[in-house]
């Protein structure tokens, strides 16, 4: 049997399609923002905002309730009521996608965790608020990523200090026995800085 190009590609949109009919898993937050909009317009589980201070589209699957921003791309926020059921789906982040970096810029926010699915998507959660936000791939973002130098990082200015922070209340920064201070990744790595073991690591 010939496999053409749109057999593949129906089968793969029928694939995401029947995991996303089931509760809400790690399929999706990886599968594109149009596989998950049909879904949810297929089963008249939607609501649309109608100004610019609302979402454009808003969906709701069983108790999660699914809200499409169009910001830089698109950005969608999962807010799930069950705690039970927001840490089995954040479980299954950790294992499934792939870990980037904890941050956190201000003592009084929470730490947030950075993740890249298979496809490309940057999801992000913090262990205090039950949503989880996803940002898809787009040429805007694409543009944004490759100045990724201007993230706010922190150092210490201690003598022995070798790396950059991208979590204000990393252990590393905790043992800085001088002051610290606030910079950019591309600043901090004129100086031969490189980013923090702890910051990159999950636990």
């Amino acid at each position: 049997m010939k496999i053409t190009f749109y057999t593949t590609f129906f089968l793969t949109l029928h694939f995401n399609l029947t995991i996303l009919a089931q509760d809400v898993n790690y399929s999706y937050f990886n599968t594109s923002s149009e596989n998950l909009k049909k879904f949810l317009l297929d089963n008249q589980n939607y609501m649309t905002g109608g100004n610019s201070e609302n979402p454009y589209f808003q969906g709701k699957h069983k108790s999660v309730y699914i809200k499409f921003y169009n910001t830089i791309g698109i950005n969608v926020t999962f807010d799930i009521e069950s705690t039970k059921d927001y840490v089995t789906v954040v479980n299954e982040i950790s294992e499934r996608a792939n870990f980037r970096y904890k941050y956190c810029s201000d003592y009084d926010e929470p730490v947030v965790y950075n993740y890249e699915s298979d496809g490309g998507n940057k999801i992000r959660y913090n262990l205090e608020k039950k949503q989880i936000s996803v940002q898809y791939p787009s040429k805007l973002s694409s543009i944004l990523e490759s100045n990724d130098g201007l993230t706010t990082v922190f150092v210490c200015l201690s003598k022995q200090a070798y790396a950059y922070h991208t979590n204000l209340k990393c252990e590393g920064l905790g043992n800085c026995d001088s002051d610290i201070a606030k910079s950019t990744i591309e600043k901090v790595t004129k100086y031969d800085y490189k980013i923090c073991e702890i910051c990159t690591r999950e636990e």
